[in-house]
C-alpha cells in the first residue's frame, strides 16, 4: 500500500512508519521538518514530503502526486504548545485536519485515520468513561480534536471518507512529548537515566492512564486494517494502566535501584491529573480489531529505560 504520514517525522509518525516498511508499505513521511525524531533503519525507505499541513494547496499537490491508498493524520500541536500559541494550533489542528480530509476526498485516499484524545471528555466523574460519554473539554487541544472528530465522521457520511478515529491516554516513550500535564510519564524515565534522580510534580497517590508508544503504533495499525464490516463506530477509544507516581517511582528503581525520588506536587497539575479518570472502556476497541495492550508497567520501564541507554 501506498501510505502517508503527516507529522511523520514527529515520536509517534518516526515510530509508525517503521512497521509500515517492514512489511512492505510505501511510506511518504509528511512533516515541517526533514529529519525524523526518531531515526530507525527503515526511515532510509521513507521518502520525505517537507510541507506545513496548513498550506491546503501544497498538500493537495502531495497528495494527488503520491496516489495513497491511506493517510495517517498524526500531525498536532500538542496540549501545552497549543494553550501558548492558539493561533498555530488552530491552523495545524482545525485547518491542517480539514485540509488532510479534504485532500482525501479529491484524490480519493482510501482510509484517514485520525490520533484523538482522551483529554475531548474533559473532567468525568463515571471510571470507567464510557465511549460515546459527552465530551466537554477543558483544553484548546481537546477541543480541537472534538471538532476533528465530528469533521472525520461528516466526511465519511457526506462524502463517503473512510475516517477512522483513535483516542490515545498519555502515550510513554524513550525522548517521548514532556509537554502538558501529562508530560513527566515520558520526564521522568529521561531525569532517572540521565540525573540519577527525578522530582515528581504530583503527589506519589496520583493516578494517570499510560500506554507504551509501542502498544498505541500496533493499535493503530490494526484499526487501519481491519475490514469496514468489522467497524461498528468511527472513533474509538483506548485504555491504559494506571500507575501511581509512586508505582513509577518503585517500577524504575526495580531497574536502576540508585535512582533518588522526591515529590512537590504541584497545586494545578497534580489537580489536573487527579481529576482524570483511571480507566476508560475501550471494549468496543477489543471486539472489533482486537486490541489488546502488551505492556505493563514493568515492561514500559524496561523498554524506555533500554531505548534511552541505548541512545547515549
Amino acid at each position: 500500500m501506498k501510505i502517508l504520514i503527516t507529522g511523520g517525522n514527529g515520536s509517534m509518525g518516526s515510530r509508525l512508519a517503521a512497521p509500515l516498511v517492514r512489511r512492505g508499505d510505501e511510506v511518504t513521511l509528511l512533516d515541517r521538518v526533514a529529519e525524523p525524531r526518531v531515526r530507525t533503519p527503515e526511515f532510509e525507505r521513507c521518502r520525505v514530503a517537507i510541507a506545513d499541513i496548513a498550506d491546503g494547496e501544497r498538500l493537495s499537490e502531495i497528495v494527488a502526486a503520491g496516489e495513497f491508498d491511506s493517510i495517517f493524520h498524526l500531525a498536532a500541536l500538542m496540549s501545552s504548545d497549543a494553550e501558548e500559541h492558539p493561533d498555530a494550533a488552530w491552523q495545524v489542528n482545525m485547518v491542517g485536519t480539514r485540509n488532510v480530509l479534504e485532500a482525501a476526498r479529491k484524490h480519493a485516499a482510501g482510509r484517514v485515520i485520525f490520533t484523538s484524545t482522551v483529554a475531548t471528555y474533559g473532567r468525568m466523574s463515571e471510571d470507567p468513561v464510557p465511549v460515546d460519554a459527552p465530551q466537554w473539554p477543558e483544553s484548546l487541544y481537546g477541543a480541537t480534536k472534538v471538532a476533528g472528530e465530528r469533521l472525520g465522521v461528516y466526511y465519511h457520511h457526506r462524502f463517503g471518507v473512510d475516517f477512522r478515529g483513535l483516542r490515545l491516554v498519555a502515550t510513554v516513550a524513550p525522548f517521548g512529548s514532556t509537554g502538558g500535564a501529562s508530560g513527566y510519564c515520558s520526564q521522568v524515565y529521561l531525569d532517572a537515566v540521565r540525573k540519577g534522580a527525578c522530582e515528581f510534580y504530583l503527589k506519589p497517590e496520583t493516578r494517570a492512564p499510560i500506554i507504551y508508544i509501542e502498544d498505541a503504533v500496533s493499535a493503530l495499525i490494526a484499526l487501519h486494517d481491519a475490514p469496514a464490516s468489522a467497524l461498528t463506530r468511527r472513533v474509538y477509544t483506548l485504555s491504559g494502566i494506571a500507575p501511581s507516581a509512586e508505582e513509577m517511582a518503585a517500577s524504575i528503581l526495580r531497574e536502576l535501584p540508585e535512582v533518588k525520588f522526591t515529590y512537590r506536587p504541584d497545586p494545578t497539575l497534580n489537580a489536573i491529573v487527579d481529576s482524570w479518570p483511571d480507566r476508560y472502556d475501550d471494549s468496543a476497541s477489543r471486539a472489533d480489531w482486537g486490541w489488546n495492550p502488551r505492556f505493563d508497567l514493568d515492561a514500559i520501564t524496561r523498554a524506555v529505560i533500554e531505548g534511552i541507554t541505548a541512545a547515549r
